[in-house]
C-alpha cells in the first residue's frame, strides 16, 4: 500500500495488485495510530469474499468471487473494541455484464487499482457486542 497524499486528518492510499486491502488498511491504521474514521474508495478487485449477515440465525452468510469485478464503491469505518482495531467494510460490485452485487466486504484482493480517501477522526469510535442483533455496534 502506499500513501498518495496526506494533509491533516486526510489519506489518499492505493493498494498493490493482489494485496489484501482490509489487512494492508488495519496494518496502516495501526502504524499511523488510527483508532477511528471512516473510508471510500474504488478501483477493481481480484477476489472478493462477501457476506449478508442472517438476522434472524445471527450469522452471515458468505460468498466468494474469485475474478475480476469492478469496486464501484467501498465504504466504511474504523473503530476499536475490546482493545482490538476493527475495520467494517461494505461495498458495490460489477462484473463485465455491469451486473452488480454487494454486501459487507469480508475479504477483497486488489486488482488494477483500489485507491481509497480514509479521513481521521481525534475521538476513538468504540464497538460493543449488542446481544440482541448479534452484531459489533458503534456506541
Amino acid at each position: 500500500m502506499k500513501t498518495v497524499s496526506h494533509e491533516g486528518n486526510q489519506y489518499v492510499l492505493r493498494f498493490e495488485r493482489s494485496e489484501e486491502v482490509i489487512a494492508a488498511l488495519k496494518q496502516f491504521c495501526q502504524q499511523e495510530k488510527i483508532d477511528s474514521g471512516f473510508f471510500q474508495g474504488l478501483g477493481a478487485c481480484s477476489y472478493l469474499k462477501l457476506a449478508y449477515y442472517d438476522l434472524k440465525n445471527k450469522k452471515y452468510l458468505e460468498k466468494e468471487f474469485a475474478r475480476d469485478l469492478e469496486i464501484a464503491n467501498v465504504s466504511g469505518n474504523v473503530a476499536i473494541m475490546n482493545g482490538d482495531l476493527i475495520i467494517h467494510m461494505h461495498g458495490t460490485f460489477s462484473n463485465e455484464n455491469m451486473k452488480a452485487l454487494g454486501g459487507h466486504v469480508m475479504s477483497m484482493k486488489a486488482g488494477g487499482t483500489c485507491e481509497m480517501t480514509l479521513t481521521k477522526y481525534s475521538n476513538p469510535m468504540v464497538r460493543k457486542f449488542d446481544e440482541d442483533s448479534g452484531l459489533k455496534l458503534l456506541e
